[in-house]
């Protein structure tokens, strides 16, 4: 079965990277946490079977205390 990939950018609270990185590595399907400097806080990689469990893993990121704005990147095909 092939599964359902997406990168998720974060804006978070000033300072609250490294608590929102915790939270993060607590959620099921998240594959990835990079923080990183620029525009956006962290990037997440997440990955699901289907794209509603999906829809539910960045829907629980986006409803974390102390993270501002996400935008979500569904992979459409990995080269």
């Amino acid at each position: 079965m092939s599964m359902v990939n997406a990168y998720v950018l974060i804006c978070c609270d000033l300072a609250a990277s490294e608590k929102v990185v915790e939270e993060l590595e607590k959620i099921n399907g998240v594959q990835e946490v990079s923080p990183v400097s620029g525009v956006y806080d962290i990037i997440v990689q997440i990955s699901a079977s289907t794209e509603d469990e999906l829809k539910s893993i960045y829907m629980e990121i986006r409803k974390m205390k102390k993270v501002l704005t996400t935008i979500t990147l569904i992979v459409s095909k990995t080269l």
